[in-house]
């Protein structure tokens, strides 16, 4: 058994896939290798079907001898021209209109191999309700769904709650939503984890309160910052086991929403001394395909400060800060800043907030490194017992070299600035 697997270990998957027809023996050592190889299972079509050189029938039979082993499995709805050539010969004209349900069905027909899923990711934009449908039939272990990609506009949401055990939902960016489905889910299941951000039909107030009504196990809430609503920014800091809140919004919304969420939020006793960290940060709005991004550690950084550097600077007026500074007294145990890629505070409003935050321990300051950054620094660890970092990837002259290609494209009659998603996040 150890010779024959060492030899099926060094067949290519096609030959395997035909040594496994020998006999029950091959059938055993060969879906043990695959098992082994396939534990985090990609399923792609595009690969299977022009990389691999697969039939639909040697597709169900990876899925029939590994999927009863696999635990995590990513599903891409990605597609080139060869797949929609191949398309249009199966299923006839319109093939763009035919590819997310031919892609979907496909997967559809294989998820009763995989019996223990308990994590799902999804590349690219198309998945569909039935999919779900089909996932809460053949995967009763499901217990999470992460959309990797925005703008899916195909899933309204109908069958979540035919979801046995789900308790983490990544739906960020999922266009049409349909809040009404959401709280049937949260009804009848004990949702833990939910990002909603730019869910454009979630940004309905009345229906936002209802929906907390039944989001008594939520531990991590993510969704976008449409309103100043007091009504329902008290409903969501009463979750009673929220434990990560954050609000995301593009730079340019007219909301004053930090100085209403921060008076808020320390109105709410409980919530306001629980308070342990908060994370202000500047990311780019939206990337076509993300999941397909392989950033080195040096052109992420670049693209991170670039979208500061292009987009229009997150500064707190004195006036603003004032007002968010006078509600910060009632956050006794918040014990860490971060400030990711956002400059929001200048020098002596970081020197203000030690003497509001008795028991803060840590300032940190990530990216957009400064020129006086190292004197500042010097003079912080003289004076005050919090502690003050500055991180960056990128060197002060890297940045500074970033900043004058950007002063220089202004004076372009293309120039404008980008739009910027910032995000407040709270640790309680």
């Amino acid at each position: 058994m150890e010779i024959l697997f060492h030899i099926f270990e060094l067949c290519d998957l096609k030959d395997l896939l035909r040594l496994a027809k020998v006999c029950q023996h091959f059938r055993n050592i060969i879906s043990e290798i695959l098992q082994q190889r396939y534990r985090n299972f990609i399923y792609n079509y595009l690969t299977f079907k022009f990389s691999q050189n697969l039939e639909d029938a040697d597709i169900s039979d990876i899925c029939l001898l590994c999927g009863p082993k696999v635990e995590k499995l990513r599903f891409s709805t990605y597609f080139n021209m060869d797949l929609l050539k191949h398309i249009e010969w199966k299923m006839g004209c319109n093939p763009m209109e035919n590819l997310k349900f031919f892609i979907n069905d496909n997967f559809k027909r294989n998820l009763q191999y995989f019996p223990m899923l308990q994590e799902l990711e999804v590349q690219g934009k198309f998945l569909q309700d039935q999919t779900i449908l089909e996932l809460a039939k053949s995967c009763r272990g499901l217990k999470t769904i992460r959309l990797l990609d925005g703008d899916n506009r195909f899933l309204w949401g109908e069958h979540l709650a035919d979801l046995e055990s789900i308790e983490n939902l990544e739906l960020k960016c999922c266009r049409n939503l349909d809040p009404n489905h959401l709280l049937v889910l949260t009804q009848k299941r004990a949702v833990k984890s939910l990002n909603i951000m730019e869910c454009e039909h979630m940004k309905d107030i009345p229906k936002m309160i209802n929906l907390c009504k039944y989001l008594t196990q939520l531990h991590t809430l993510r969704l976008t910052a449409f309103t100043q609503d007091q009504t329902l920014l008290k409903a969501i800091l009463e979750l009673p086991r929220l434990k990560c809140l954050q609000f995301f919004w593009i730079n340019f919304m007219p909301l004053s929403f930090e100085e209403n969420f921060f008076l808020e939020l320390a109105h709410n006793s409980e919530k306001s001394s629980q308070l342990s960290a908060l994370k202000f940060e500047n990311d780019r709005y939206y990337i076509e395909d993300e999941s397909l991004q392989q950033w080195t550690p040096e052109k992420y950084a670049i693209m991170r400060e670039n979208v500061c550097i292009n987009g229009q600077a997150w500064l707190w007026t004195e006036e603003v800060f004032n007002k968010i500074s006078q509600n910060m007294e009632n956050f006794p145990n918040l014990q860490q800043l971060n400030f990711h890629y956002c400059r929001l505070l200048n020098y002596e409003q970081l020197e203000i907030l030690p003497t509001l935050l008795k028991n803060l321990k840590e300032i940190l300051i990530c990216g957009c490194p400064r020129r006086e950054d190292l004197q500042f620094h010097q003079q912080w660890q003289e004076n005050m017992k919090c502690q003050l970092k500055f991180e960056s990837f990128l060197s002060l002259k890297e940045a500074i070299s970033l900043q004058d290609d950007a002063s220089a494209r202004q004076f372009s009659s293309y120039y404008r600035r980008e739009p910027v998603m910032r995000s407040i996040e709270c640790r309680f």
